[in-house]
């Protein structure tokens, strides 16, 4: 019985005493990596030069994989629409046509205002209606040379896409209520680039207003006086011909990813007979659905070819077209590649899963830069009396090469 006891105090203790020596070996050999001590004559590991020679090859290829999985992976054409004025502006527009709403006319005075907030903003990396140095919206208004009855503005930072500005805003009570103002007449949009919270971003400025100066539309004919004369007896009136029929109407198109292709779908009004998607030089009709919706699938692969808009066009039977903007794609991976998102083709799918290659190269070089340096400060600063230029030269060149990938 003793002997039984001891065999299983003794299967307990090397159970119990496994992970613990894996553990303390595992612990050994991080000090010995990182940590500069007697042990590996404070030389860490990290700084010899074969770790060093591989660290270097796998900060180039992040690099690398970055750039050819943005020029060759499946983008995401969905959401690649560029953040610039006319697509801004196209879209609020869609949503206030949506509702019942007028359209909204540029104004080159609001762009001028718009412009001048959002470089500002980039400027002094603040996002607010108000600048650090007291301006508000309407001073920059009214330095524009704009004169207003009312007006309004909306912002918006670090977005790739103009859909998911213009969705932000819709989202928004307050945002939404500007760009749904039945009031407002014109827009002006300006975009920059600038820091915000340590970060490259994007910021947009969306201004609005009804201008002081307000049309004045004159009769053509002088109005006519009642008299108490009897009336003459008139001929009968020629019948009055029937109105015209309104254009074809495009009520909402939107994009999504499936598998290689792009489905495009398109809300047509009741009058539409044909719905037509056109991108570059070519073309591909939509088919019927129900509920005046038409859809078709478009190769991705040609979408990105084409570099140029994705647009849908639609016909009535009396030869009435209507045409919107969709998206926007960009042939080369310098341009998909753009930190001011021009195109948004920094995001794809990577075993399933979306992935913005630029945020995810950042926050990858910005920690490993921050690793070397800390472990390259420690092997300093420990036994400052034994130094080992080794040690110094590998450290400051894996860090170098860091910061030039990172700002490449």
């Amino acid at each position: 019985m003793e002997s039984v006891l001891a065999v299983s105090r003794g299967f307990s203790n090397l159970v119990i005493g496994a992970p613990k020596a894996f553990f303390g070996d595992f612990l050994a050999h991080l000090h010995d990596h990182f940590i500069p001590h007697h042990r590996n004559n404070y030389h860490p590991h990290i700084f010899s030069h074969r770790l060093t020679s591989l660290l270097a090859i796998l900060l180039v290829s992040v690099k690398v994989f970055a750039l050819s999985y943005i020029s060759l992976g499946p983008a995401i054409p969905a959401f690649s629409s560029a953040i610039t004025p006319e697509n801004i502006i196209s879209l609020t527009n869609e949503a206030r046509k949506t509702f019942g709403l007028g359209t909204l006319q540029a104004n080159s005075a609001l762009d001028h205002a718009a412009q001048k907030k959002a470089n500002d903003m980039a400027a002094k990396g603040y996002f607010a209606h108000n600048s650090p140095d007291g301006r508000v919206p309407w001073d920059f208004i009214k330095a524009a040379g704009y004169e207003y009855i009312m007006a309004g503005e909306n912002l918006a930072v670090n977005f790739s896409q103009a859909e998911s500005v213009e969705q932000a805003w819709m989202d928004s009570p307050t945002h939404k209520a500007n760009i749904l103002n039945k009031n407002f007449e014109e827009i002006g949009i300006g975009i920059a680039e600038g820091q915000y919270s340590g970060r490259t971003s994007v910021f947009v400025v969306q201004m609005f207003g009804v201008p002081a100066e307000q049309s004045i539309a004159l009769m053509t004919e002088p109005t006519q006086v009642q008299t108490t004369a009897e009336p003459k007896p008139t001929a009968p009136a020629p019948a009055k011909s029937a109105p015209l029929a309104a254009n074809p109407e495009i009520i909402q198109a939107n994009t999504q990813i499936k598998d290689a292709d792009l489905l495009v779908s398109v809300m047509a009004g009741s009058k539409a007979v044909k719905v037509l998607a056109i991108f570059g030089q070519r073309a591909a009709w939509l088919y019927p659905r129900a509920d005046n919706s038409w859809q078709g699938l478009l190769p991705l692969q040609s979408l990105t070819q084409s570099g140029s808009k994705l647009s849908v066009r639609v016909f009535d039977i009396e030869g009435n077209i209507a045409e919107s903007p969709v998206a926007s794609f960009a042939p080369t991976a310098a341009e998909n590649y753009n930190p001011l998102g021009q195109v948004a083709g920094k995001q794809v799918a990577v075993f399933g899963k979306t992935l913005d290659l630029q945020n995810f190269q950042d926050r990858f070089y910005l920690m490993f830069i921050a690793g070397i340096l800390t472990c390259l400060v420690l092997a300093i600063a420990i036994r400052r009396h034994i130094q080992h230029l080794s040690v110094v030269a590998n450290g400051s060149f894996v860090a170098i090469l860091a910061v030039l990938l990172w700002m490449g």
